[in-house]
């Protein structure tokens, strides 16, 4: 379980969120995840179910372009996007949000 949950911070972390559900000096969260919605809140950005797909779709996308290329940049690139697509899809499974929701419960 803590690996998906460091997957999705490293994610949103790329996105700029830094930790997820820390704290501006205000005490206003400036990233989180609300389980019940299945959004992830990275900063002033929130990425819901449609946002997610459309993610989805634009590294799919860049992954097969770059799987073409043979050079090792260009397969660096398709792990990059390959990694992005896993968490993608692990932040929207049903069970990892309940998983989450579960541990926002308990603590």
């Amino acid at each position: 379980m803590s690996n998906r949950a460091e997957l999705i911070n490293q994610l949103a972390a790329s996105m700029g969120a830094g930790k997820v559900g820390t704290s501006v000096g205000n005490g206003t969260t400036k990233s989180r995840y609300n389980a019940k919605t299945g959004t992830l809140y990275c900063k002033e950005h929130n990425v819901s179910q449609n946002v997610a797909n459309q993610a989805m779709t634009y590294f799919m996308g860049m992954k097969e372009k770059y799987s073409r290329n043979t050079s090792l940049q260009a397969q660096q690139m398709v792990q990059i996007y390959q990694c992005a697509i896993d968490a993608i899809r692990m932040s929207q499974d049903p069970n990892v949000k309940a998983a989450l929701k579960a541990v926002k419960s308990v603590g």
